[in-house]
């Protein structure tokens, strides 16, 4: 059936239709070279100030470079992007949140109109934080060695920018 002409459009069609979508959120946890977490103080967080650098993911956008895109929108930074730590889906709002590693590339800190303050925490001694938060930087700090003091830097390429 799906070769009769159209019908592959139709199912697409309908796939966009019916099948649910959610939000999805990207987290990075940046870990310095004293394994210290990046935290940034947003402006739209009242109740739970301190975060990871991060954001919603734009349409069709990678996760990838949607977590590199938000620390430099944020922050001015750029970083080298490790693996996954972790993903988890939460409620309020209903989405999916993806948490990276990454490593700073040494610069200044330039914050956005949407950040406060930036500070760099030890992992013993962090603020009060969204759960999902506290469980990427736990595996980051549990799994992964202190960042390559000369490490390459993985950019956005210019066609992905906005």
């Amino acid at each position: 059936m799906l070769r009769l002409p159209g019908m592959s459009y139709l199912m697409q069609v309908a796939i966009a239709l019916i099948v649910p979508r959610h939000r999805i959120g990207v987290s990075l946890v940046v870990l310095n070279e004293q394994k210290q977490v990046l935290l940034l103080r947003h402006v739209f967080h009242p109740h739970l100030p301190w975060g990871l650098p991060g954001g919603w993911l734009n349409r069709h956008e990678d996760p990838a470079i949607g977590g590199l895109r938000e620390l430099r929108e944020e922050t001015g930074l750029q970083a080298k992007l490790g693996p996954v730590l972790h993903i988890s889906r939460n409620n309020h709002p209903p989405h999916l949140n993806i948490a990276y590693l990454a490593y700073p590339h040494p610069g200044p800190i330039t914050l956005s109109g949407e950040i406060l303050e930036a500070a760099w925490f030890s992992p013993d001694q962090l603020p009060p934080l969204f759960p999902f938060m506290y469980h990427a930087i736990a595996t980051a700090v549990q799994q992964h060695p202190a960042p390559p003091i000369h490490s390459h830097v993985q950019t956005i390429p210019d066609h992905e920018q906005k």
